[in-house]
């Protein structure tokens, strides 16, 4: 398959990137400078971390001086989400649920409270930055003397725009296509990766179907989050491995 032929496949992946950092004021060089370190990487991770720096330079096209500078450098993003790690402790953790319903919990004190809760996930931020946060969101809701916390939402969906929004759309973005291109280049136990799409419908018919749709997945993942939760709590000893299941359901009135 000829390298034109390649990147062409893979415009219907560049073109909403480009979208995006161009909507963010991202200027192509800097996204090149960044892509230089993944390619790095990447080279050196299908070579078992073996290569030189000359054979790295010929897997990437980039000049050896460029791979000597940008090897070993870290290009994954390791920031945990404090506020979904507390929404989801807050409905599965014992002290502050019962059977995966979430309690109300008096806003400050001893445990059970919002305030040990969130210390409980995060002790270098304030409480009061989190519920701040988690109101302005609408994941949670105050009692009119503000003096009780309740969990309204079932996970926490960052503003649109904000830096935690972009977040997410990096990491399920990143973990749907890491499946997908394992599966494409042969995993032994391929990863469950599948879509329905069909054209040909009307908008009415598109909603129902998307609304039928979101309650299904809203369903599973309330079962899959509180079966991990009660098999981590089982566990003598923490496990090595992590997953993420998703699923997504697009719609637009343009031709596929």
């Amino acid at each position: 398959m000829c390298l034109l032929h390649i990147m062409q496949i893979f415009d219907a992946l560049f073109a909403p990137i480009a979208r995006l950092l161009v909507a963010r004021g991202v200027l192509f060089p800097d996204l090149a400078e960044r892509m230089k370190a993944h390619y790095v990487a990447a080279a050196l991770t299908q070579s078992g971390g073996r290569a030189t720096d000359s054979r790295v330079s010929v897997m990437t096209g980039l000049q050896r001086r460029d791979v000597a500078r940008l090897r070993g450098e870290d290009v994954k993003d390791r920031r945990p989400n404090h506020l979904s790690r507390l929404v989801a402790l807050w409905q599965t953790g014992a002290d502050w649920s019962d059977g995966g319903q979430p309690r109300p919990l008096p806003r400050a004190g001893a445990a059970p409270s919002f305030e040990a809760l969130a210390q409980a996930v995060r002790r270098d931020v304030h409480p009061r930055t989190m519920l701040d946060t988690l109101v302005s969101a609408g994941t949670v809701t105050l009692s009119d003397d503000g003096q009780t916390v309740a969990l309204v939402q079932t996970s926490y969906q960052p503003l649109a725009g904000s830096d935690d929004q972009l977040a997410y759309l990096s990491r399920n973005l990143g973990d749907h296509a890491q499946a997908a291109f394992e599966n494409v280049q042969g995993r032994d136990l391929p990863h469950f990766e599948r879509a329905v799409h069909y054209s040909g419908l009307t908008e009415t018919q598109v909603a129902a179907l998307a609304a039928r749709f979101s309650a299904a997945e809203m369903a599973l993942f309330r079962e899959i989050s509180q079966t991990a939760a009660e098999m981590k709590r089982g566990n003598a000893a923490p496990g090595l491995m992590r997953f993420r299941a998703g699923g997504y359901f697009y719609r637009t009135g343009e031709p596929d």
